[in-house]
């Protein structure tokens, strides 16, 4: 279990979140979700051990995590960042270093990667690369910001599909949505933040009843019939 109570992080001066407090447990999936601005990727960042100078707490499994030492962070968080670096190492070279991660690049179908290296792979395809390595890591939270922003739809996916079985093992998934139809369909609970404060975390029942996505980001749930007949929820 992650507690986060009071959170309240300053980036260069400035206040980016907020008394933000909630809990995150084992075996679920969290949609993050928020405009540009409103503190996804601080969040992020500051559950995985990135700023240091926080106010609040932190805790895993009832433990702080700045007084972690490094390798007990390594076993509780995990982070696949928004902007991945870019450098002319090879896939192989990584894998040396995670080799756990070569079995999650076979089952994305992505194995002929192995021999490349990360300034030839496209977006998509380095993004890729990064979550196999990611997921590698015997961590209890897998942060991931914005995983499928750069993603075409087989990837998105693998991505999913990662994501679920993370979910089946019991492990708790952060991930920061772009697309509130994506995140609605994998997501166990959404948490929203609006100018770096937490305003809404629960369910789908909530979300829905609460109007949480018109009041936010001006979009409506919407039922529309397929093309096999069924009824699929988005929102508009």
């Amino acid at each position: 279990m992650v507690e986060v109570k009071d959170l309240r992080v300053k980036v260069r001066g400035r206040v980016v979140l907020q008394d933000v407090s909630l809990t995150l447990e084992e075996g679920r999936i969290y949609a993050l979700l928020g405009e540009n601005g409103s503190g996804k990727t601080t969040l992020l960042r500051a559950l995985t051990s990135y700023y240091h100078d926080y106010e609040g707490s932190i805790r895993f499994c009832g433990k702080e995590l700045r007084a972690m030492k490094r390798k007990e962070k390594e076993r509780v968080h995990a982070i696949l960042p928004q902007i991945l670096p870019l450098s002319d190492a090879s896939v192989s070279s990584l894998l040396s270093i995670y080799p756990g991660g070569l079995s999650h690049l076979e089952n994305a179908g992505l194995i002929s990667l192995k021999e490349r290296r990360l300034n030839t792979l496209s977006g998509g395809e380095r993004e890729m690369v990064h979550l196999a390595l990611l997921l590698s890591h015997d961590a209890l939270l897998y942060a991931l910001d914005e995983v499928e922003a750069s993603l075409g739809m087989r990837y998105k996916r693998k991505s999913e599909e990662a994501m679920l079985a993370l979910k089946e093992e019991r492990r708790i998934v952060l991930s920061s949505f772009h697309d509130i139809n994506r995140a609605f369909a994998i997501a166990d609970e959404f948490i929203v933040l609006s100018e770096g404060r937490l305003v809404f975390k629960g369910g789908k029942d909530a979300f829905l009843k609460e109007d949480t996505a018109g009041r936010y980001f001006g979009l409506h749930p919407s039922v529309l019939v397929d093309e096999s007949g069924k009824e699929r929820l988005l929102f508009i």
